[in-house]
């Protein structure tokens, strides 16, 4: 698996943080998991012109895509976050389709990192498929 929007260097460090094996990826899947609620609610907020529940939104989105690697999506969530901060509604929408795309994308490069995890034939821990997907 090509990485177009996760470091495997710095996802697999955060895998291998974890430490055992049922709670490994757990992160990761949350992250997923989350993805489309965190993704309604910004747009929610800056619907509602309530910049407040934006601001934590995104740096709900940042924190978490610097942990996992993420750094395309982190990147375009600060850009999104700046107009926020600067109560820029036009600025704030003009990024989020691009922040709605990679955000997919990176979702989709995580889950199948998870997929390879869960192989049979993954070596133990799972950093080597991390890093190899």
């Amino acid at each position: 698996m090509t990485s177009n929007y996760v470091e495997h260097d710095t996802l697999v460090s955060l895998l291998n943080s974890v430490g055992d094996d049922d709670r490994r990826g757990r992160f990761v899947h949350d992250f997923i998991s989350l993805w489309e609620t965190r993704s309604q609610r910004l747009m929610k907020a800056l619907g509602n012109r309530d910049f407040d529940d934006a601001d934590v939104v995104l740096l709900s989105i940042r924190s978490s895509s610097t942990m996992l690697g993420a750094w395309s999506l982190e990147a375009i969530a600060g850009m999104v976050h700046s107009a926020v901060k600067g109560f820029d509604l036009q600025g704030s929408l003009r990024h989020l389709p691009r922040l709605q795309a990679v955000g997919e994308a990176t979702c989709r490069e995580l889950l199948g990192v998870l997929e390879a995890m869960r192989r049979p034939d993954a070596p133990a821990g799972g950093a080597r498929s991390a890093k190899s997907a």
